[in-house]
């Protein structure tokens, strides 16, 4: 009898050891659901931040782009608006030179004429400086 008693308190003890058992392994399951959760909660976090930020990127992005393409609209329309401007005082001048022609070709004329002149008189004096005394005086009739 004391071993079917012995067997019997065995089979008591081990019972409640695996109801003791199986009540840790539910709490132990319910941490990790929870755990699990938590960590579901968070990664949605982080993804809902990192989807921001790559918004915000993105913007900022789109706005640099912008305020460069309207700065080199704007420089564009500075250089479509002066180089008429460039073009008209360019032909102003050339009518102008056109315009003045006759007075350009008086200057140049009389320019032309005064260095001929003084060329004459500068090579005639050293002509005469080249001459003998006797010659400068008969004219270069004697003495040559």
């Amino acid at each position: 009898m004391s071993e079917k008693k012995n067997a019997h308190t065995i089979a008591r003890s081990s019972n409640t050891n695996a109801k003791a058992t199986a009540t840790k392994t539910k709490e132990t399951a319910g941490k990790a659901k929870d755990t699990a959760g938590e960590a579901g909660a968070t990664a949605k976090t982080a993804a809902s931040g990192a989807a921001t930020t790559a918004a915000h990127t993105a913007h900022v992005a789109a706005d640099k782009a912008h305020v460069a393409a309207e700065k080199a609209v704007t420089t564009g329309r500075t250089v479509a608006a002066e180089a008429p401007k460039k073009a008209a005082a360019a032909a102003g001048s050339a009518w102008t030179a056109i315009k003045a022609r006759k007075v350009l070709t008086a200057v140049a004329g009389a320019g032309a004429a005064a260095a001929g002149a003084t060329a004459a008189i500068v090579l005639r004096r050293r002509a005469a400086r080249r001459r003998s005394p006797l010659a400068r005086l008969t004219g270069g009739r004697f003495g040559a």
